[in-house]
């Protein structure tokens, strides 16, 4: 658009020069919406494919979107995500700050129980019973390290100084880092996924059980034995 109003000097020579624009695969179509002999200015309107909005809006999202349909789809899948998001996000804040948080139940997930007729020191009363699910979040953090074999000390100091050198106070430019054919990134990620993997399924389900007992015992002692 710059390059074609460049070389414009009379107002009898803007509408050749926006005709030129549908040269370009992005413009459809065009039409001179008003044109001021006073100002000299001409105001034009531009037509793009319906397949642009859906380009540029797959590019800016990262989602891949085609058509109207498919636009709907997404629209509903994120705000089903969003939703999602909403109830945890002031647990996720917790954790941040104090490395532990708890997602309270909705009322949809409450569960009454049939009310129940108990008696107590020769009286009666009505008991009520209820439970829900509560998602509790806890930060743990995950320390790893490692150790490649490179030779002699000779080649591991080499070895440092080409990490310092790449290093240069910038940090993604050191995770970028190639070591035997790998990202430092890469390496340590993939130990800590290992540790993180480590802990069985079956511890998993007694720290569950053991949490649960806490919170329904209203007990604030707790006794760990890690074997």
């Amino acid at each position: 658009m710059r390059q074609s109003a460049a070389n414009i000097s009379r107002l009898s020579e803007a509408e050749p020069a926006v005709r030129k624009l549908l040269e370009l695969e992005q413009v459809e179509d065009f039409a001179v919406r008003d044109v001021d002999l006073g100002s000299g200015i001409l105001s034009c309107v531009l037509t793009f494919p319906e397949k642009l909005f859906y380009q540029v809006l797959s590019e800016e999202s990262g989602f891949p979107v085609e058509n109207d349909g498919e636009l709907l789809e997404l629209l509903e899948s994120l705000s089903a995500a969003k939703r999602e998001y909403d109830r945890i996000a002031p647990a996720l804040e917790q954790v941040r700050a104090t490395g532990y948080g708890i997602v309270m139940p909705s009322a949809e997930e409450m569960h009454l129980e049939v009310p129940q007729i108990v008696r107590k020191n020769g009286n009666y009363a009505v008991k009520l019973q209820a439970s829900a699910p509560s998602i509790h979040m806890m930060r743990a953090d995950i320390r790893t390290e490692i150790s490649p074999m490179v030779g002699d000390e000779k080649q591991s100091e080499d070895l440092i100084h080409y990490l310092l050198g790449e290093y240069e106070g910038n940090t993604e430019k050191l995770w970028e880092s190639n070591i035997f054919g790998k990202s430092l990134f890469q390496l340590v990620n993939e130990g800590l996924s290992a540790k993180l993997k480590r802990m069985p399924e079956d511890a998993r389900m007694k720290l569950k059980d053991s949490l649960t007992r806490i919170i329904n015992e209203s007990s604030g002692g707790l006794i760990c034995i890690i074997l």
